[in-house]
């Protein structure tokens, strides 16, 4: 999600990056929930969990660009809009894995835990990877 946010400075990177997101959450969820083992391993669900949550994101994101353009509310730091839109779509992103496995019970939440902490490690990496091979 970061690095999809960070990509969509430029409109020509826009649409990959959140096609790149969404393809890698949804490998993400389906590992996970293969991992975890859920009633409903499929693939084409964790596509949908996550085509939703990029569609969903992509609003989120407009309404992050309105509130910095408006000057709706004060900014505390630079990073702050970056923060706070990470935590919306996280939270976002966790709500839509509970509904889509909600049969599974906790299973459901082992997997929104291991498919977030997942993607989280996985894009901490590539960023600190990014910023050793391109430091400017």
């Amino acid at each position: 999600m970061l690095l999809s946010w960070l990509l969509s400075d430029t409109w020509l990177m826009t649409v990959p990056a959140r096609v790149a997101d969404t393809l890698f959450m949804a490998l993400t969820l389906w590992l996970a929930s293969r991992w975890c083992r859920t009633k409903v391993p499929s693939f084409t669900t964790a596509l949908f969990v996550s085509t939703l949550n990029g569609v969903l994101g992509i609003g989120l994101y407009a309404l992050f660009v309105w509130v910095r353009d408006t000057g709706a509310l004060p900014w505390r730091n630079p990073l702050w809009l970056v923060e706070m839109f990470l935590i919306a779509q996280t939270v976002l992103f966790a709500v839509l894995i509970l509904i889509a496995y909600r049969r599974d019970h906790w299973r459901s939440l082992n997997v929104a835990l291991v498919t977030l902490s997942l993607t989280g490690i996985i894009e901490a990496a590539a960023i600190v990877l990014l910023s050793v091979l391109t430091p400017q």
